[in-house]
């Protein structure tokens, strides 16, 4: 009871350490976890810490993609991860949320490392399909970046000749380099085998 009484006064601390107690058998874990991740925009730790120490089992969606918005804004990977344990329908959905929250949610400061990370991840052929239909034909299409993205992946991935048949392609440059010379290099790297 004191655990819910200092969540319920938005002490979260305090809550969190009547709330994890071993003795204890979790009730109302839904609730709890979307509370605390409602009031904890920007450090995720004590969300993350019920979640990890206490292994509620979610019985809501809603909980569900709490959880998940909380750990894709700290992990792009164990966001991943955390999506493939999930039922088909959810584990596309939480794919392509952890690609708009990388894409449109990350601070500044880390949108490039974790957009890094988001390419490099080891996709199964059905990810992949999901993540260039999400960037190129479904809700994803309408973010900003969402062509650079699929050019980043086809590139480390080493798709190269797919990568010219992307259109669209902003040409804004960066330290001397944007997409259009990029393209370039990569036909011409290419040479006689573009068309194989």
């Amino acid at each position: 009871m004191k655990g819910l009484w200092h969540l319920d006064n938005l002490d979260f601390e305090l809550a969190l350490q009547y709330l994890t107690h071993p003795s204890l058998i979790p009730s109302f874990a839904d609730e709890i976890l979307e509370a605390l991740v409602l009031h904890s925009s920007d450090d995720l730790a004590i969300p993350l810490a019920y979640y990890h120490t206490v292994q509620p089992a979610l019985t809501s969606s809603r909980a569900t993609e709490s959880l998940y918005s909380a750990i894709a804004r700290t992990s792009v990977t164990e966001a991943f991860y955390f999506s493939r344990g999930q039922s088909q329908y959810m584990q596309r959905h939480m794919f392509e949320l952890l690609i708009a929250t990388v894409l449109k949610n990350s601070p500044p400061e880390t949108i490039a490392d974790r957009s890094v990370e988001l390419v490099n991840l080891p996709l199964s052929l059905e990810e992949e399909a999901w993540f260039e239909d999400y960037l190129l034909r479904g809700e994803g299409r309408a973010i900003r970046k969402a062509r650079d993205t699929i050019m980043m992946r086809r590139i480390g991935t080493g798709k190269f000749s797919e990568t010219l048949s992307l259109k669209g392609i902003g040409s804004r440059s960066i330290g001397g380099l944007d997409w259009e010379r990029l393209s370039a290099a990569v036909k011409e790297g290419l040479g006689p085998r573009i068309d194989v």
